[in-house]
């Protein structure tokens, strides 16, 4: 551990980490194990930590790149069985440059992410074979699954972004739905009834978050409003408790470089000021993507990757991705946290 809130998963490894919580109540975290921002060869691993222990240990190669190419993007969860499935793609990448789409997979895990069986062409419709998959893969009712995918048509071109659902527990992938009207990619995920989905979307135009919502009575998403300024993106989101869900995200303005988060009480309906948890200097220049469980009431564990942080002298490495413990009962007002963590909320959870 460095300090007491802070852990290190991995150095020389660019990250985009996403983390989950395990059946056992061990955390994993899965990220790109290269020193780059995509631009060289890499693969997809996991590390594992144990609720007994204050250190993080490697477990296993979730997704390895063929020669040449990396595998730098996924899109995590549990079944409702319980396998871990994670899609990703990469690129072909030669002289650090991309040139090429390196596939869209599936990985899948049946002992808590130590070995992973990996399928290089999934059961999903033939027009997201070339989108790039991102944030989680949520669980819904009556063994359906969901996760989000997006296409880049390159700088200064709009992205597209669709929602894919199983109804097989993973099996296959059937159904597609769009959403973010030509304008989003990076959509983070959340599940707030059995009808009910939210999407918050990086737009693509100036990378501000945006709300969607998913209504399963209309079969379509709705648009909704923005929640962060310009260059403050991508999201992850979770539930907490009773209506309440955790939004955490990168502030990736110069000089401002961060990690916050924005709280809602109402499943979404309207959000809490923003508050920063993390920054990182003015010397960063590549820094971001939070992924957060709630591992206890109030705990909070947030995953992110930086290319510089102040707190961690003794690693020479430019890339390493941490993970920040911290109690969100701290960042709000006792009303607040009464209203998220009542008696109701504890026996849930």
């Amino acid at each position: 551990m460095i300090g007491s809130n802070l852990s290190v998963v991995a150095t020389d490894a660019c990250g985009w980490p996403n983390l989950i919580k395990l059946g056992n109540g061990d955390l994993l975290c899965t990220y790109f194990n290269a020193p780059s921002h995509g631009l060289i060869e890499g693969d997809l691993v996991c590390s594992r930590l144990s609720r007994t222990s204050k250190k993080w240990k490697k477990v296993g190669t979730v997704a390895k790149a063929e020669s040449g190419s990396n595998r730098m993007h996924l899109a995590v969860g549990v079944n409702h069985r319980g396998d871990l499935l994670c899609f990703s793609s990469g690129f072909i990448v030669k002289e650090n440059k991309f040139v090429g789409f390196a596939g869209h997979w599936l990985s899948r895990s049946i002992n808590n992410g130590s070995n992973w069986k990996v399928d290089r062409n999934p059961n999903i419709p033939n027009k997201l074979k070339q989108a790039i998959p991102y944030g989680r893969i949520v669980r819904l009712s009556s063994n359906r699954l969901a996760y989000a995918c997006y296409i880049s048509q390159g700088r200064g071109m709009p992205s597209e972004s669709w929602l894919c659902l199983s109804h097989d527990d993973g099996q296959t992938w059937t159904k597609t739905y769009k959403l973010g009207k030509n304008d989003s990619n990076e959509v983070a995920l959340c599940s707030v009834g059995k009808h009910q989905l939210i999407g918050v979307c990086r737009t693509h135009r100036d990378h501000h978050l945006k709300i969607c919502r998913f209504l399963e009575s209309k079969r379509k998403w709705l648009e909704g409003e923005a929640l962060t300024l310009p260059m403050q993106h991508p999201a992850d989101l979770i539930r907490l408790g009773n209506n309440a869900l955790l939004m955490t995200y990168g502030i990736r303005n110069r000089g401002l470089m961060g990690i916050a988060f924005r709280l809602s009480i109402d499943n979404g309906e309207t959000w809490l000021a923003p508050c920063v948890i993390h920054q990182f200097g003015e010397k960063a220049r590549d820094i971001g993507y939070p992924s957060s469980v709630h591992t206890r009431q109030g705990i909070i564990y947030t995953a992110f990757y930086t290319d510089f942080e102040p707190s961690i002298r003794s690693i020479k490495a430019r890339y390493r991705v941490l993970v920040k413990r911290w109690d969100i009962r701290d960042w709000v007002t006792p009303k607040v946290k009464n209203k998220i963590f009542n008696k109701t909320t504890a026996r849930r959870m």
